[in-house]
């Protein structure tokens, strides 16, 4: 089994007030990454990186997703849960309370907010992100789950593995009640992560193989996820070694349902520490390659989003 924390350090979550500056409330967009060793969500101006504020209270801050309104949602993976912030907010706005160990989230055109657990591996889907309307979905082949993504049509789709350690893609298709264990045509994946839609294919995480990670595009008919294309992603640091557990891909609104694809990937580059400290990488997408920027951050970053005001 491929766990997504390597070492499980006690959880001392930071009780300290949550702060924005003037500029996080008026900025247009804002990056948001979680730390998971000190619990806290910190806010980067998206355009500049300059720090903007710091979201505390978590225990695990670990995926993350947006909607259409720009609320910031956050899986809790060793609390239980997820939360819900208004963009450039300091207040949770809402809790799911999914149980097991939330590794990411989704929200989807009609406003249906999914928090993945990984383990056990299921998915709770909130109606209308009301989060007393909670279904949790799970599927004996879909042992460990990481983060699933939502397509334009509805379709929640991701990869994780079985207990010996073999993979598999697992969704739950658009009016189904249940999950169901996909067939794939031409795609490998050597280590699964997140799943995320970037406006025209789902882009399935791969964080092993060479010391990369990558994403490989796909196209969904049926049953049947289709390889398009794949993106890699490297680095200039310690054996060009990339580990990209949930990209965020960033592009001109906060949902990619309705418009082009995506322009950017943000996402944290935890084993590549630059002299001790942690960072958050940009690539181009779908070209990939070396990061564009990159963003001095938090030492054990694990998830990031992009909130862009409405």
């Amino acid at each position: 089994m491929t766990m997504p924390h390597y070492v499980q350090r006690p959880v001392h979550p930071d009780r300290n007030r949550s702060s924005m500056s003037h500029d996080a409330k008026k900025g247009p967009a804002l990056l948001y990454v979680g730390d998971d060793s000190t619990d806290d969500v910190y806010v980067y101006d998206y355009k500049s990186g300059k720090p903007v504020g710091t979201l505390t209270g978590f225990d695990g801050p670990y995926g993350e997703c947006v909607d259409g309104k720009g609320d910031i949602y956050v899986a809790n993976f060793d609390a239980g849960n997820a939360v819900e912030y208004a963009h450039g907010g300091t207040e949770v706005l809402n809790t799911y309370n999914s149980g097991g160990t939330p590794i990411g989230c989704s929200v989807d055109s009609k406003g249906d907010v999914a928090v993945t657990s990984f383990d056990p591996g299921e998915v709770t889907v909130y109606a209308k992100g009301n989060p007393n309307k909670g279904t949790t979905y799970g599927e004996s082949s879909c042992t460990y789950f990481w983060t699933m993504g939502y397509d334009d049509k509805g379709n929640l789709v991701g990869g994780g593995e079985t207990s010996s350690g073999k993979g598999y893609i697992c969704a739950l298709l658009a009016g189904a009640k249940k999950i169901t264990l996909l067939s794939t045509s031409g795609i490998t994946i050597d280590f699964p992560g997140g799943t995320t839609w970037d406006g025209k294919y789902f882009a399935l995480m791969d964080q092993g193989g060479d010391f990369q990670s990558g994403l490989v595009r796909a196209t969904l008919k049926g049953t049947t996820l289709y390889y398009i294309s794949e993106t890699t992603l490297s680095d200039d640091c310690y054996n060009d070694y990339v580990d990209v557990v949930n990209p965020f891909i960033a592009g001109k609104t906060n949902t990619l349902f309705y418009g082009k694809q995506g322009n950017a990937i943000v996402g944290p580059n935890l084993w590549c520490p630059d002299g001790g400290e942690g960072k958050v990488d940009y690539w181009r997408y779908p070209a990939g390659g070396l990061p564009y920027k990159d963003l001095t951050a938090p030492s054990e970053p694990y998830g990031s989003a992009v909130s862009i005001a409405q």
